[in-house]
């Protein structure tokens, strides 16, 4: 395991290079600063809003852990990542239909709805397992 770790790092570092190699020499200088600038919000977005809301929702759901089933817990965060996940892929595309194409065959459907569809769906799931685990540990 110790000359693996190493190893592995190695294969990594060569990698990522490789990969920034190949971004730099194949992008052009206004596509390279629209990424910096996406990844620069994206960062932003992050850290100014994404974690400290899920920093006090974990906090409020777990003070009152002790109260639920662990199944709960279980079911409402694969809830959250199976919608987060999603929505990550499903966002750019709402963006850019938004922006507009001038080939129609490309972004056909209605992108937001599904998305919301989705999310009730997820939550729907989540409510229904919440119910039937809290009322049969109640029993």
């Amino acid at each position: 395991m110790t000359i693996l770790r190493p190893l592995l790092l190695a294969l990594g570092v060569a990698v990522a290079g490789y990969g920034v190699f190949l971004l730099v020499t194949t992008s052009s200088p206004s596509r390279l600063l629209a990424l910096m600038v996406w990844l620069v919000a994206v960062i932003a977005v992050h850290d100014a809003v994404l974690a400290p809301l899920m920093s006090s929702l974990r906090a409020r759901w777990y003070r009152r852990a002790e109260a639920r089933a662990t199944v709960v817990t279980t079911v409402v965060h694969v809830g959250f990542v199976v919608g987060g996940v999603l929505t990550l892929f499903v966002v750019p595309e709402i963006w850019a239909q938004a922006r507009g194409n001038p080939n129609p065959t490309i972004l056909v459907g209605d992108y937001a709805l599904r998305l919301t569809l989705v999310w009730a769906l997820i939550a729907a799931t989540v409510l229904i397992v919440v119910r039937v685990v809290t009322r049969r540990s109640r029993r």
